[in-house]
């Protein structure tokens, strides 16, 4: 049963961890970005 369940809780927690901590963090440098971060503007 392990073959069955673990690859379905492997891709949930994977689905999980780039939902709220990658796609935080690329929203919040978006973000910073977006605001003017001290970058250079063209």
């Amino acid at each position: 049963w392990i073959f069955w369940v673990g690859p379905f809780a492997g891709a949930a927690a994977a689905a999980a961890y780039h939902q709220y901590v990658l796609r935080a963090a690329a929203a919040k440098a978006l973000g910073s970005f977006r605001s003017g971060g001290g970058g250079r503007h063209i």
